[in-house]
Parts: C-alpha cells; structure tokens; sequence
C-alpha cells in the first residue's frame, strides 16, 4: 500500500445522508493507501452520525462550540505533520485525486483547490479578504485561472496545510461563529509570509451550505455572513478604511434584511 501521511479533520454537523455519502466515498478512495487517519468531530445535537467514523477518532459534542473551535481540537490532536481540513459535503474523491496531492503534503505553505457546484459549474471559493480593494476594483476571473496562484483567502471546505504553518499563524479564531473563520485565518497566514495558493489543477465538488440550509434561510445566511464580514473588519482594519468598510457592511446587512 502507498503511505498517505496525512491527517485528515472533519466537523459534521447534521445531514446524515450527505455524510454517510461523503464517508463511504472518502474511505473508498483511501482504500489504496496506508499511514493517513481520519478525525471527526460532530457538533450535531445527537450522535446519530456515530456509525459513519467506524474505527476513526470521533468526538460528539453536542454543546456544538462553533466549526473553528471543533477543527481546532482535531488539529491539535492530529499526529502527521500534513494536515487536511475537509467538508463533509465535498465529493468526487479517488484514489488518482489523493496519489496527485501526495508531492503536495511535505510544504509549508496552505492549499486550495478548485471547487465546482453541483451541476459542474465553477463555485466563488477564493479571492481577496474583506477590503476596499475587494469591493471597489475589478477581481480576477479564478474560472478562467489554470496554474497555481497566490490568493488572499480561501473556503475551508478543502485547506491543506501543516503543523508548522499552524504553530506560525495560530489556531482558528473562535469569535467566528461558523462564517469568516477561514478569511481571517488566510489573511493571518499571508501576514506571516506564508504562501497562500489556489490550485486549480485539484477539483472536487462543493455541495455548499447544507447544514446551514437546514437551519437558516438565504437571507438569514447572508445576514451572518455579513456580520463574520463585521467581526473582520473590526479585528484587522482601522481608521477611515475601517469606517467606510463598516458603513457598506451594515448596507448589505440592511439589503439582506429587505429580502
């Protein structure tokens, strides 16, 4: 069997048919590979997603402390030195997919991957953290990107990276109730001199929001994708930048409020 030295982080939450789905495809595609480990941590209500982790680490929690806290435990409890955070709802694993991203483990730097909608379309998962930049200037097209490329922040629902990157730019920040967590921590990784990549050669799908969809509407879901935006906006930005983002946050919470 091949060694696949890596630690692979999940945090479920709910959707029992999309993560028992998402644990039979994982599995099966790792069925070639040995050395790897698989950490669950599930903030559901009940553990009803129990039988998925098989002889995998599974901790329930049903307290449900937030995606960055229950990450953070399985990456400190991870023991390769690459380490994976991964959705439940991102599929089109193989084997072929896990022997191309193999050269990648050993780099101290953190990768994103190209991520498609459901129906194959190209899904908005990285680009530029919260900023004038980002809202008054034209950004790239990463449809159209096909080589490997600095980003200022990306999706956690597929992240590699490893311990050493982790003891440089910290945890995940806590304050972050489900959104934002992973712009604020790319934008601390880019602040420490870590290379940020999106690499489109890697694709897999991103079902997207199906635990928030259980719980909250569109709009409610932008509302506090808004409001993560806020938490951001008050930890890394001052001064006249920092009031003008606050202004245009609080127009696209009232937008969102109106729908």
């Amino acid at each position: 069997m091949t060694p696949l030295p890596l630690s692979i982080c999940v945090v479920l939450y709910r959707a029992q048919e999309v993560s028992e789905r998402f644990a039979a495809e994982l599995r099966q595609s790792l069925a070639p590979f040995s050395d790897f480990e698989i950490l669950f941590y599930d903030n559901s209500p009940t553990n009803e997603l129990y039988s998925i982790a098989g002889e995998d680490c599974y901790i329930h929690d049903p307290s449900n402390p937030g995606f960055s806290y229950a990450n953070n435990q399985l990456i400190l409890m991870a023991r390769h030195k690459a380490i994976l955070l991964l959705n439940p709802d991102v599929f089109g694993l193989t084997s072929s997919f896990w022997t191309s991203l193999i050269p990648e483990l050993p780099k101290d730097r953190v990768l994103f991957i190209k991520l498609l909608n459901a129906d194959g379309s190209h899904q908005d998962c990285v680009g530029q953290p919260v900023g004038l930049s980002r809202a008054l200037r034209r950004q790239p097209n990463y449809a159209n990107v096909v080589s490997p490329t600095p980003i200022g922040a990306g999706i956690m629902a597929f992240m590699l990276t490893t311990r050493a990157v982790f003891a440089k730019v910290g945890l995940l920040d806590c304050d972050y109730p489900l959104y934002g967590e992973d712009m604020d921590w790319s934008h601390r990784a880019n602040r420490h001199g870590i290379p940020v990549i999106y690499d489109p050669r890697f694709s897999l799908t991103h079902l997207g929001g199906v635990s928030a969809g259980d719980r909250w509407s569109r709009s409610q879901s932008l509302i506090r994708k808004y409001r993560a935006d806020g938490i951001f906006i008050h930890k890394h930005t001052r001064g006249v930048h920092a009031l003008a983002l606050k202004m245009l946050n609080s127009l696209k919470i009232l937008q969102a409020r109106l729908r």
